[in-house]
């Protein structure tokens, strides 16, 4: 009997050890006890490694049978990072609410991540990210690989020369839900889809040997000082998938 026992510990300790052909070899992060989100029809989770301006920046809602994750951002809500409240990229101070994957992804290996979002307000302003790749972790402080962003009603991306169709304009897309769907290496490329249409094919990347990819979703935007009104931005997401690539 004790040696059967012992078999069984060595497998489970086995399988402990081996991780996801999504999530590199470092697994997860140190979420440091933070909240953490995931619905049943996600098979990804997140984690607040930021601290969120107030205890409604991210919050469940449920619409009939379904329940989905909202971000509400307001103006002066400076974000909890530490560089949020530096001023950078021609920015008094950076705006934050957004949840960080609690595993890093294989550098290696070709991806599609798939999601709803709804647009509720906002996003009319300068640069409200929506998505983020990217890759900075301890010792490696460098920049995302991927950032997809409204900019004056207009989808960019943090790349200027980016081929992106002018025509999505956020007024075609708030307050109904949209299906993304992103496929990608970190390491090498992307393309995007919007509502089954693509709208970039092999996009560029900025991915750094040392960095460890994992994704963010939320609204991140600059800070305006001189901004008047409510400035409100509210997001909504659901059915996040991410598996690799066949």
């Amino acid at each position: 009997m004790r040696k059967f026992l012992l078999l069984i510990i060595i497998v489970f300790l086995a399988g402990c050890k081996t991780s996801s052909d999504m999530v590199s070899s470092d697994g997860y992060f140190d979420t440091g006890g933070n909240t953490t989100y995931q619905d049943k029809d996600w098979n990804l989770e997140f984690y607040e490694n930021c601290d969120l301006p107030d205890s409604s920046s991210v919050r469940w809602v449920t619409e009939g049978k379904e329940t989905f994750l909202r971000f509400t951002l307001k103006d002066k809500q400076i974000g909890g990072c530490s560089s949020d409240g530096v001023a950078r990229h021609s920015a008094p101070y950076w705006e934050r609410a957004e949840i960080k994957q609690t595993t890093s992804i294989n550098p290696t290996k070709d991806y599609v991540l798939t999601f709803k979002v709804r647009f509720v307000k906002g996003y009319s302003y300068s640069r409200e990210d929506f998505l983020q790749l990217h890759q900075g972790v301890p010792g490696c402080r460098v920049g995302p690989i991927m950032m997809f962003k409204f900019s004056e009603s207009f989808l960019k991306t943090n790349f200027s020369n980016e081929r992106i169709m002018r025509s999505v304009d956020i007024d075609d897309l708030r307050g109904r839900w949209v299906d993304v769907r992103f496929e990608f290496s970190p390491s090498k490329s992307y393309d995007l889809y919007l509502d089954g249409k693509k709208l970039i094919d092999d996009g560029y990347v900025r991915f750094f040997e040392c960095g460890q990819p994992y994704l963010k979703i939320g609204i991140y935007r600059p800070g305006d000082e001189k901004a008047e009104g409510n400035r409100i931005s509210i997001v909504d997401y659901d059915k996040i998938s991410l598996v690799e690539k066949k």
